[in-house]
């Protein structure tokens, strides 16, 4: 990347809010054709400095290149101009919008009149380029999170993106969907577009990215090539420590059971649910979004009760 021209460059950039000091001479660079993770803990900064890069924000100080010139970005429309989209975790569709209106719904430019036919050709060459097999006349509502996120990519294709910003794209997504995602990223890479990864997934950075600049209390650490990081240092320049210095965990025997869930069900919701919770554990509940564990706990303390099935709590003591 070296002998390439950065297609954005953020130099020095600063921003405060009140008191706090969310961005302090941050600098990041990003290229064609690459993948660049930005790594930090929560409250690092990366949300306000792609806030920045997406003219949500303005830098306090700080200066923005795009192609090595010079650029002021006032609002979200000038950085779609400039070719700067971001994807979130929850992407932004219109459900009542069907396809083809949801990923040309950016363009101020279509006019009150619409070429239906010319609209929905437009939309499928663009899903085609990227491998995407969609209706383009089906309504959105009925699409999953991962097709949702892939008519949000399609929509950056459709303006011209150059620098797409994915922000905790994988976190709701299963290892099917997330492996399709990255295969839309590997052909953005090879189109030349500049993709800046947000992930806490670790496996994640490492297989898919090119480099990396970690970030931590609004500072900037270090950056370089993922050849140049394991896991261990990537996580210590986030937290400014050795790993084993902030986790550890010390061996313990469960106790009574204090819980006791037999066949909870509900209906539309989930169906035959056990488990047991003892006194000196904690008990971890995992899934995808949609998977019903909030309703599991709703039900459990008699928010939305269940329609079948037993519980029974007891003192540990």
């Amino acid at each position: 990347m070296s002998d390439a021209t950065p297609v954005l460059q953020m130099q020095r950039i600063s921003k405060r809010f009140g008191s706090t000091q969310a961005l302090d001479n941050v600098s990041l660079d990003l290229y064609p054709g690459e993948i660049h993770a930005l790594l930090g803990e929560n409250g690092a900064g990366k949300s306000t400095l792609i806030k920045i890069m997406t003219g949500i924000h303005r830098p306090d100080t700080g200066e923005i290149l795009l192609d090595g010139r010079p650029i002021t970005i006032a609002n979200s429309i000038e950085a779609q101009s400039y070719g700067i989209a971001a994807i979130h975790q929850e992407p932004m569709i219109f459900p009542d919008l069907n396809v083809a209106e949801n990923i040309f719904i950016s363009h101020r430019n279509l006019g009150a009149v619409r070429n239906w036919g010319k609209l929905y050709r437009s939309a499928q060459e663009i899903l085609a380029k990227l491998d995407i097999r969609l209706d383009v006349r089906s309504a959105a509502r009925g699409l999953t999170l991962a097709q949702q996120q892939a008519v949000e990519i399609a929509k950056a294709i459709s303006l011209n993106v150059r620098v797409l910003i994915m922000d905790e794209p994988t976190a709701s997504l299963s290892a099917h969907e997330v492996d399709q995602l990255f295969l839309l990223a590997d052909a953005l890479r090879r189109e030349g577009v500049a993709l800046l990864f947000i992930s806490h997934r670790m496996e994640e950075v490492f297989e898919h990215c090119d480099r990396i600049t970690v970030l931590r209390d609004g500072q900037f650490v270090s950056t370089g090539s993922v050849a140049d990081y394991t896991s261990e240092r990537a996580i210590r320049d986030m937290v400014g420590r050795q790993v084993d210095d902030f986790f550890s965990r010390s061996a313990s025997e469960p106790g009574k059971v204090v819980i006791h869930v037999e066949g909870l069900s509900k209906e539309d919701a989930f169906q035959d649910v056990s488990f047991d919770v003892h006194a000196g554990e904690v008990l971890g509940f995992a899934g995808l979004v949609g998977a019903r564990r909030t309703d599991v706990g709703l039900a459990l303390f008699g928010i939305a009760p269940a329609d079948a099935g037993s519980r029974a709590f007891s003192c540990p003591i």
